[in-house]
C-alpha cells in the first residue's frame, strides 16, 4: 500500500493511502486534516485509485491555491514513486515501492552503449561535468511525462517512439543511438534527461511543431510548441532538469557549455526510422537563465511538388508554365513564416534538373534540394546576395534562386539577369502582389526593370485548417454574408472551431496557404511603366483573371476548410 509522507507542527508523519483514497485540507473531516495551514482550502485534494489497475491519482477539488506534482500545477495526474506534492504550504511525498522496477542489467558489448560518444554525458553535466544541482530533484521531476503524454498520445498517427530516435552532433555523428524496446540503463544519472529531450522531439513530431522554446521562468522552465503558427503549452520542467536538457542540446551542437550570457547558435539531426530530421538551435540570454529556440526543420510537413499546394487550377497553370521558360522572374512575397521558401521549392522541383543547371543562394540554407547547387550566404565571410548573385553568374546558371531581396542592389543584378536569359525566383516581404511592385520600386529599382523583367508574383499566407473530428456547423451571420458575396450564396452553413485532443484543443489542425497570383502583360507593364498608383493597377486588374488573398481564403471558407475569423486574421483589410 502506498504512503504520503509529510511534515506537521506534531513531526515527520506518514499515513497510508487506502482504496478509499485520503482527503486532505483544513477541515477537520479530511483524513489529513491541517487546519493551521492557510494556504490550504476547507476540502483541498485528494489521493485516490487512478482509472488503471494499480495507479494513484491526486484530483483537485477545486481548491483555491492549487495542487503542484514537481513544481508543475495540476488538475488530476497520474502518481508515481517519490513524486513531490506541493499542497497549501505542506510537502508530501508519494512513496509506493511496489511500483518500482528493479533495473535491467545491460551488457557492456551493448550497441546502445557502444554508440554513445565518450564525453557526451559528462559535457550534458556542464563545466568541468559537474553542475551544482542536486540529482534528487530530477529523479522525482517526472510530471513532465504525464503533461507531454496529452499531446503525443493525441495524435492520430504514432509510427514511432521516442526510443526509436537517434541523436546526432552537428557534424552527423550518431551521439546517443535508439535504445531497444525494454532497455533501462542502470546506474546512468544522465539517462533521464535523454529520454526527456527525445520526449520533447516526440511531441514535436506529432503535433506536426515547427518550433520548440523553453522558457526559463524564476521557479520553472515552461516548454511551449508552436504548432499550426500558434503557440501551444506543453510541458512544464524543474529548473534543474531543465539546465541538464540545455546541456544536452548544447553538445550536439558543440557550443560552449561555460557560456551562459551570450547569444549562441548551433544546429544538430536525428534520424528516425531511417530519414533525418534536421534543427536549428537559438539561445538567447534572459532574466532567468538562456531561453532556447528549437527550429524543426522537417521536410515531410510540408508540400513537396507544385500540385500539393492547392493553388486554383488557374494559377497552378501560369506557375507551372513560367518554370518551363528559359528567362523570367518569379516574386513570392509574404510576411516571415508564409511559407514562401516552400513555394518557391515546389516551382524549383518543377524544372528538369539533369538538362538545366538550377543554383540557389540562401541564408541560410534550410532544406537539401537534390539536383542544385545550394550556396549558402556567409556573414562572416562579408558576403550578400548581391556580392554571391554577381560570382553565380558567371557558373554558367539556367535557373537561379535568390533567397530575399533586402537591397536594390540584389534587385537590380535578378532582374539583369532574368532579361539576359535566366530564370530567376526569388522572395520579398510585402503585403500583396500589388505591394511587392511598390515595394520594388521603393528599394530605387528603375520601373523599366521592373516592367520588363517580371513575369509572375506570387503572394501567399499560411491559414489554420479546421479539424475534422470537431468542427461544428453553424449559420453564416448576415455581416459574413454580405463580406463574402457570391462565395457563400445560397450555402446555409460555415464551419466554426470546437477542439479536442486530436487537435490539441485548438480547433484547428493543419495549415495551408491562400495564394493571389498577379501575371505580367503588356497592359500593366505600361502602367508600371507609368509610376503607377493603388487605383491603376487593380483597374488593369480587374479586366482580367485575378483572385485575391481573401476572395481565396473566403472560397477555403465555402468548402469548410476554415472560417470567417481566421481569414480575417491572416488576409484582413483593415
Amino acid at each position: 500500500m502506498p504512503t504520503l509522507e509529510f511534515r506537521s507542527l506534531t513531526g515527520q508523519q506518514r499515513v497510508e493511502v487506502p482504496e478509499a483514497g485520503v482527503t486532505i485540507g483544513r477541515h477537520p473531516d479530511n483524513v489529513i486534516s491541517l487546519p493551521h495551514d492557510e494556504a490550504l482550502s476547507r476540502k483541498h485534494c485528494v489521493v485516490e485509485p487512478g482509472p488503471t489497475l494499480g495507479t494513484w491519482i491526486v484530483r483537485d477539488l477545486q481548491s483555491r491555491n492549487g495542487v503542484r506534482v514537481n513544481g508543475a500545477r495540476v488538475i488530476d495526474q497520474t502518481l508515481v514513486h517519490d513524486d513531490v506534492l506541493h499542497i497549501g504550504s505542506t510537502d508530501f511525498r508519494f512513496v509506493d515501492l511496489e511500483s518500482v522496477a528493479p533495473l535491467e542489467p545491460i551488457a557492456e558489448d551493448d550497441p546502445v552503449i557502444a554508440a554513445r560518444k565518450p564525453d557526451f554525458y559528462a559535457g550534458a553535466l556542464g563545466a568541468q561535468g559537474t553542475i551544482d544541482i542536486d540529482p534528487s530533484t530530477i529523479t522525482s521531476d517526472t510530471s513532465y511525462a504525464q503533461q507531454l503524454s496529452r499531446i503525443i498520445d493525441g495524435a492520430p498517427a504514432k509510427p514511432f517512439t521516442e526510443r526509436e530516435i537517434a541523436l546526432m552532433d552537428c557534424k552527423g555523428t550518431t551521439i546517443h543511438g535508439a535504445s531497444a524496446a525494454g532497455v533501462r540503463r542502470a546506474n546512468d544519472e544522465d539517462s533521464e534527461s535523454i529520454r526527456l529531450f527525445k520526449l520533447l522531439l516526440l511531441a514535436c513530431f506529432r503535433a506536426r511543431a515547427t518550433d520548440l522554446h523553453m522558457e526559463p521562468k524564476q521557479d520553472r522552465s515552461a516548454i511551449r510548441l508552436r504548432v499550426d503558427g500558434v503557440m501551444v503549452p506543453a510541458c512544464d520542467l524543474h529548473p534543474s532538469l531543465a539546465r541538464r536538457v540545455l546541456g544536452v542540446v548544447k553538445i550536439l551542437c558543440e557550443i560552449d557549455i561555460t557560456q551562459r550570457g551570450i547569444v549562441q547558435e548551433g544546429h544538430f539531426g536525428v534520424m528516425v526510422l531511417g530519414r533525418r530530421v534536421d534543427y536549428r538551435v537559438s539561445l538567447t540570454p534572459s532574466m532567468h537563465g538562456q531561453k532556447l529556440v528549437i527550429r524543426v526543420l522537417d521536410q515531410s510537413n510540408a508540400p513537396a511538388r507544385l500540385s500539393d499546394l492547392g493553388m486554383l487550377p488557374w494559377m497552378h497553370g501560369k506557375v507551372r508554365e513560367v518554370a518551363r521558360r528559359d528567362s523570367g522572374m518569379v516574386l513570392t512575397c509574404g510576411p516571415t513564416g508564409s511559407g514562401k521558401t516552400t513555394t518557391t521549392y515546389s516551382c524549383l522541383r518543377e524544372i528538369d534538373f539533369e538538362t538545366r543547371n538550377v543554383l540557389t543562394i540562401e541564408d541560410p540554407v534550410e532544406y537539401y534540394l537534390d539536383g542544385c547547387t545550394q550556396i549558402p550566404i556567409d556573414h562572416k565571410q562579408g558576403n550578400s546576395f548581391g556580392q554571391i548573385l554577381r560570382s553565380v553568374l558567371r557558373q554558367d546558371p539556367d535557373v537561379i534562386f535568390v533567397g530575399e531581396i533586402r537591397d536594390i542592389e540584389t534587385a537590380t543584378v535578378g532582374m539583369q539577369a532574368a532579361m539576359t536569359g535566366h530564370l530567376v525566383y526569388s522572395t520579398v516581404h510585402s503585403k500583396d502582389t500589388i505591394g511587392a511592385v511598390f515595394r520594388l520600386l521603393d528599394l530605387g529599382v528603375e520601373s523599366y526593370l521592373v516592367a520588363n523583367a517580371m513575369s509572375l508574383i506570387i503572394a501567399q499566407r499560411l491559414v489554420r485548417v479546421l479539424c475534422r473530428d470537431c468542427r461544428r456547423p453553424i449559420a453564416p451571420t448576415p455581416a459574413q454574408t454580405l463580406k463574402m458575396g457570391a462565395h457563400v450564396k445560397g450555402m446555409s452553413k460555415v464551419f466554426t472551431p470546437v477542439g479536442c485532443p486530436a487537435c490539441l484543443r485548438t480547433g484547428y489542425h493543419g495549415r495551408r496557404a491562400l495564394f493571389e497570383v498577379l501575371e505580367f502583360n503588356d497592359a500593366l507593364r505600361d502602367v508600371v511603366l507609368k509610376r503607377p498608383t493603388i487605383t491603376d493597377m487593380k483597374a488593369v486588374l480587374s479586366s482580367g483573371l485575378f483572385t485575391s488573398l481573401q476572395q481565396f481564403g473566403w472560397q477555403l471558407v465555402a468548402a469548410g476548410e476554415t472560417n470567417v475569423e481566421e481569414i480575417d486574421r491572416v488576409a484582413g483589410t483593415g
